[in-house]
């Protein structure tokens, strides 16, 4: 005896399909009928014409449900078709559902659970297309159970929406109303009238775009088809997922709908522009080029690329030193770099580890400069980080660093010939950003060693928001910005640990290399980043690939424009940064990352804050490091401060602060200036 069914709807359920809305579909039909001459009408037009013909059939309907056969008779009146045109455009549609859809994986593997449970399977559509051709759609895509039964609108007359088609159904199946389980999406067909009848729900909502998916679904500047196979490519992915954890869970739904279209952009970019200038071989250089090679070679084995994508170990710790033959303001630029900003982390130690130099070597100057031994591991004040700058500077540091210099320099050089920069082969260079000063250091030792190219390197990067000076003919080229152009997306930079989060390594940071026999090998700080995979690295770099799987797959090279990912990262960025959700916040901004070369210090990437952070913010402009995600601590803070000094207001009070402060400042001038 049967004690429950399961009942699953169809659509938005158990199969989804790759554009973002069911109408874009019809928008692709226009095309492809106009592409074969069974129209003349543009595909905006021909989407508009479909629904308005499938609302007019549904008007002059008795029971209010209509067949596909009835719609493209309105569409025949309408357009003049004979009965062959229309029968080519109904299969032609019909055809491209097919094509469209794709399982629900979760569902899927219910399904299959309960077959084997040998539980009694039915499903619910309400649908204008056939019973059997229904039926197709869920045996082509493995979510149809053997020995079930499907019950369609359309055929039947009676549907989910007005309620009827549950009755219909239990009588059907001979049970009682609580002995039916439905799961669906529909929160009025599948939840609420279900649930008017007595039948048990299962609502879902996953196959539902996201706010990051209907952001870019609803954007009229993009065109329809890449802002809807964009969209649905990001769900497609989303709906991979198997985590069970759900700060995994989020870290993956995160990646897919936004963070992986802004990395699959920027790598895009770069093959399309190396391509442009003749490279033949792009180095991504660690950490950061680790997710971007994988991006990359999915990209170049789906489109064709014959660009060779290489990863590079290297960092500004393992290339500053061996490229430094004196000690100017370049030098001391990366040397001392953050020590203006209490916030960031500075002692002895972690200056002398810079330049791979021990406090030891140097601890007679430290001592002239009352640094005794107690004092090298402790955060300097800001009277004592002065004073660096003429400890490093003294003759007998100078000296040693310079020499230090040298004997990393060799090896450098030996690991860059072994990875095939001595070979002739045109190359690039891809790191995330944010200067363009590691690539200066690399090109310095390619010049040293007699291995600087001819034409100079190209550096490919995600944003400059500070450039410096390049290296002879080195050309440093941005994708998303550049502080040299009139772009008006400068926030990344602002939020550049973010980004270093999402392109972060499984490994730690290079800090040299060694020579084993004949091979060099780079000495990393840690042979495993243990932080980061404990933290779900592995699952964002997953969902990163497989949104390139998706999208390779639904769009074609030419449609995936440079301009069009511009505008769609503009659009994810702004509100993944700007509007994180408290999950979001939580998950990401709890990240333990440090922004030191030489990793003496780590932090949260977004803290919440404490009173007195919020203090010394109002009072001094001054957050607990200088790259805090001040939007997700926000989310993550007191719900009453939240509420109280959200991103808006605090922006407000501190730029009416900068205004005071400024008409002071200039009321003093003016004082001064007053003769007496």
């Amino acid at each position: 005896m049967v004690t429950k069914i399961y009942s699953f709807d169809v659509f938005e359920t158990c199969l989804v399909r790759v554009w973002a809305k069911p109408t874009d579909l019809f928008w692709e039909l226009g095309e492809q009928l106009r592409q074969q001459k069974l129209t003349e009408i543009s595909a905006d037009s021909w989407q508009q014409m479909r629904i308005k013909a499938e609302t007019a059939a549904r008007e002059i309907s008795k029971t209010g449900e209509v067949s596909v056969e009835q719609i493209y008779q309105q569409l025949a009146r309408l357009l003049g078709w004979s009965t062959t045109q229309t029968e080519q455009a109904m299969h032609k549609e019909i055809a491209l559902e097919l094509a469209s859809l794709r399982p629900v994986p979760a569902i899927q593997k219910r399904i299959q659970a309960l077959q084997q449970a040998n539980q009694r399977l039915i499903y619910m559509s309400d649908m204008y297309l056939s019973e059997e051709t229904i039926k197709t759609f869920l045996k082509e895509n493995n979510v149809w159970a053997a020995g079930s039964s499907l019950y369609v609108s359309s055929e039947i007359g009676v549907s989910k929406s007005n309620g009827k088609l549950f009755p219909h159904c239990l009588g059907q199946e001979s049970v009682k109303a609580s002995q039916l389980n439905h799961i669906g999406d529909n929160l009025h067909s599948d939840v609420k009238m279900a649930k008017k009848q007595g039948v048990k729900v299962e609502p879902i909502s996953q196959t539902h775009l996201n706010r990051y998916e209907q952001l870019i679904a609803n954007d009229d500047e993009l065109p329809l088809r890449f802002r809807s196979l964009l969209a649905g490519a990001s769900r497609l992915t989303r709906l991979q997922s198997q985590e069970t954890s759900a700060d995994k869970q989020v870290i993956w739904d995160t990646t897919a709908s936004a963070i992986a279209p802004i990395l699959f952009g920027f790598v895009h970019w770069c093959l399309v522009e190396a391509q442009k200038k003749g490279i033949q071989r792009l180095y991504f250089v660690a950490r950061d080029g680790q997710i971007l090679q994988k991006i990359a070679q999915v990209i170049s084995q789906k489109w064709g690329y014959t660009i060779e994508c290489c990863y590079l170990y290297g960092s500004r710790q393992a290339w500053h030193l061996p490229a430094l033959l004196e000690i100017g303001e370049v030098e001391l630029s990366w040397i001392l770099d953050g020590i203006d900003s209490l916030s960031n982390f500075i002692s002895i130690r972690s200056i002398c580890d810079r330049v791979n130099i021990s406090p030891e070597q140097i601890k007679d100057i430290l001592s002239r400069y009352n640094f005794p031994a107690e004092k090298w591991d402790v955060n300097l004040q800001q009277h004592e980080r002065e004073l660096l700058r003429q400890i490093v500077t003294e003759k007998e540091v100078t000296k040693l660093i310079i020499s230090t210099a040298a004997i990393y320099r060799e090896k450098v050089i030996g690991y860059f010939c072994q990875e095939g920069l001595n070979d002739g082969v045109p190359f690039g260079f891809v790191d995330v950003g944010w200067s363009g000063n590691i690539q200066r250091s690399f090109s310095r030792l390619l010049g040293i060693a007699g291995l600087y190219p001819e034409s100079g390197v190209c550096g490919f990067y995600f944003a400059l928001g500070n450039p410096v000076k390049p290296f002879q003919k080195d050309r440093l080229l941005a994708y998303f910005y550049d502080v040299d152009k009139d772009y008006d997306f400068f926030f990344p930079c602002k939020y550049r640990c973010l980004f270093e989060l999402f392109t972060a390594a499984d490994h730690g940071s290079t800090k040299s290399y060694q020579q084993c026999g004949e091979q060099y090998i780079p000495v990393l700080r840690s042979p495993t980043n243990e932080k980061a995979i404990n933290w779900g690295l592995y699952v964002l770099q997953r969902a990163a690939v497989e949104f390139a799987q998706q999208i390779t797959t639904n769009l074609s090279e030419q449609e995936c424009t440079t301009n069009f990912f511009l505008k769609a990262t503009q659009i994810l960025a702004k509100e993944l940064i700007l509007n994180p959700s408290f999950q979001e916040a939580q998950v990401f901004g709890s990240f333990v990352m440090s922004g030191d070369q030489t990793e003496h210090s780590f932090y949260q990437l977004a803290p919440i804050y404490s009173l007195a952070d919020w203090c010394r913010l109002l009072l001094y402009s001054r957050h607990p490091h200088r790259d805090t995600w001040f939007p997700a601590s926000v989310a993550r803070g007191n719900p009453i401060v939240r509420t109280l000094l959200g991103t808006r207001k605090l922006n407000m009070i501190l730029q009416i602060r900068r205004k005071l402060l400024e008409r002071k400042h200039t009321d003093l001038t003016k004082q001064v200036s007053q003769p007496t």
